[in-house]
């Protein structure tokens, strides 16, 4: 219909005029539906049973059944080739030849084979005898000279203890003038008594009797916006 029905649950407040409101002519065009196109067909099988989520494999066409193939079709239709040089992998257990099997190993493959022999231990003591000549060898001057440990620098100084005794000419020192001028500690007033001012809000005289400039007339003036 043209107007509202009267029967429809409106909420309150709604005045009386916008109950009997007719639509215009362009509100009735724009609340016609939108017509489906000329070329639809209405249950088509891919939104039969899918709402139009799913997109099944449809069925070739005639035209497509009996087209003629192409050269080129073909040609991209043929599977890839394996390269002449690709060997396939290989099992995993591979067969033994006959020859492999009759075959005898040389004599140096039998030495090869054999376990490694080791006595049980220990090999040596600890501790051994020193031979005579040994004992009384003498070094070489070159040995001597590589033997000697590598000497402190000139005027090097060793680490100082932590703990050290005071020496009695330090304990019977006078401190001079200058140092007990030096040792007298800074005496600062509190941050509280140095800004404390009881006249800070105070205006003076001649504040009060002071003119201000032209430039400061000006200045003050506001600015005037259209």
């Amino acid at each position: 219909s043209s107007g509202i029905n009267a029967d429809w649950p409106l909420r309150p407040g709604v005045s009386g005029a916008a109950r009997k409101a007719v639509n215009s002519e362009r509100i009735e065009q724009l609340a016609q539906p939108k017509n489906n196109h000329c070329n639809y067909t209405e249950n088509r099988p891919m939104y039969e049973f899918s709402c139009g989520r799913s997109s099944p494999v449809e069925g070739p066409a005639e035209t497509a059944k009996t087209a003629a193939e192409r050269e080129r079709t073909n040609q991209l239709a043929q599977p890839k080739k394996v390269h002449s040089e690709h060997q396939a992998s290989r099992e995993v257990q591979s067969i033994l030849t006959q020859a492999a099997m009759n075959t005898r190993p040389t004599e140096r493959l039998d030495q090869l084979a054999e376990a490694k022999r080791r006595p049980d231990g220990p090999f040596r003591e600890p501790e051994w005898p020193v031979c005579k000549k040994a004992m009384k060898a003498q070094s070489t001057e070159r040995t001597r000279e590589l033997s000697r440990s590598k000497g402190l620098v000139e005027g090097f100084q060793g680490n100082r203890h932590v703990m050290w005794n005071v020496s009695k000419s330090a304990k019977q020192a006078v401190a001079t003038r200058r140092v007990e001028e030096l040792s007298v500690p800074i005496q600062r007033e509190s941050m509280d008594h140095v800004q404390f001012n009881p006249d800070v809000f105070k205006v003076s005289e001649t504040a009060k009797k002071a003119k201000c400039s032209v430039r400061t007339e000006e200045l003050a003036q506001p600015i005037s916006r259209k």
